[in-house]
């Protein structure tokens, strides 16, 4: 975010940022000087054109998890008047994240500026935020107690508020005729009770054919929403040669080549979440599954029908000084204004 600093600074003094921002609409169509909305931190009106400006004139660190980078990108395309597209397809079997718009004339040191934000995973982000090196968190779960065990160790109080809803998923690949499993099956397959399709009352051909449970990595986002939404005090099953490294494992696993389906696995469990499934990345050889006989879709999340709909948080240190970058940012998401965003880039809002 140094540049992001540094580009403001070129620009000269905050009020050509209030004049920049007043006179342009922002990317999803709503003028940057709507009312001012309230406060989330208490009853006090939010200013929303003046805190926007000392957001842009002041931008925190932001990091986070690798699912909520988009947004990232898009919170800043707005705050900087930068009309933002997705960068490819859904189909593309690559992570889609937002761009500047190629065909709008965009400065080449904005553009850098927003392509520059790359967040360093949900792990590493809360690391950062506890050793200083960053400001501000968007991250898809809770800290893990690794985490608050490290921040404990050195001091450091965390706040987390939650901004969106998201879901925790199932995944097959397309050739596997599940389309739904109880919840407590999926627990009983991760704690290692349950190891046929047969088992789990599922008709592969082949009663002995053996479910792979593909899980990630300690303290990546996705194991840690495993562990405490759907094991709970249950162990998942120690299987380090079932473990996929990054986001896109699960689907390299289960769906092989997206166009033939080559090295596929027909036998295959994984899991992952709604954002990234259904907006990021999207393999064609693979889907996702219903829990409890609910298809998680924005309105069963929106509503919490679908059994495992999950918080998004923001997050910052609680020693965070009033007024500071950090917490301006945090208020300001939590804003009309900042949910506005939220929901354009495809996210639940909480309001």
């Amino acid at each position: 975010m140094q540049d992001l600093r540094s580009m403001v600074t070129k620009l000269g003094t905050a009020a050509l940022v209030v004049g920049v921002l007043a006179s342009c609409a922002a990317p999803g169509g709503t003028p940057a000087s709507m009312s001012p909305g309230v406060s989330p931190t208490g009853n006090s009106p939010l200013d929303i054109p003046a805190t926007r400006s000392a957001i842009v004139a002041n931008y925190p660190k932001v990091d986070g998890s690798t699912t909520t980078g988009p947004l990232a990108r898009l919170l800043a395309c707005d705050l900087l008047s930068v009309p933002c597209v997705w960068s490819a397809p859904a189909s593309a079997n690559i992570e889609r994240t937002y761009i500047p718009d190629p065909n709008a004339a965009v400065p080449s040191q904005t553009a850098s500026t927003i392509t520059g934000i790359k967040f360093s995973t949900t792990h590493n982000a809360y690391v950062n935020l506890i050793d200083g090196k960053t400001d501000v968190l968007l991250e898809a779960r809770l800290p893990s107690p690794d985490e608050l065990a490290e921040a404990k160790g050195k001091g450091v109080e965390l706040e987390t508020r939650a901004f969106a809803l998201d879901a925790f998923v199932f995944l097959v690949n397309t050739n596997n005729p599940t389309e739904n499993m109880p919840l407590a099956t999926l627990r009983d397959i991760y704690a290692g009770k349950i190891t046929t399709w047969s088992g789990a009352g599922i008709d592969l051909g082949d009663p002995a054919a053996h479910i792979n449970a593909y899980q990630r990595e300690p303290n990546s986002g996705s194991q840690e929403l495993m562990k405490s939404m759907v094991m709970g005090t249950t162990p998942i099953v120690d299987a380090p040669q079932m473990v996929v490294q990054t986001m896109a494992g699960p689907y390299n696993a289960l769906g092989g080549n997206p166009v033939t389906g080559e090295g596929g696995d027909r036998l295959g469990l994984g899991f992952s979440v709604y954002y990234y499934a259904a907006v990021m990345f999207s393999n064609p050889q693979v889907k996702m599954i219903g829990v409890d006989g609910v298809k998680p879709t924005s309105a069963t999340i929106s509503s919490r029908t679908y059994p495992l709909a999950a918080e998004v948080y923001v997050v910052t240190r609680k020693d965070a000084a009033a007024g500071s970058p950090a917490l301006k940012y945090r208020d300001w998401l939590l804003s009309p204004d900042g949910q506005r965003i939220v929901k354009q880039s495809g996210y639940v809002p909480v309001s």
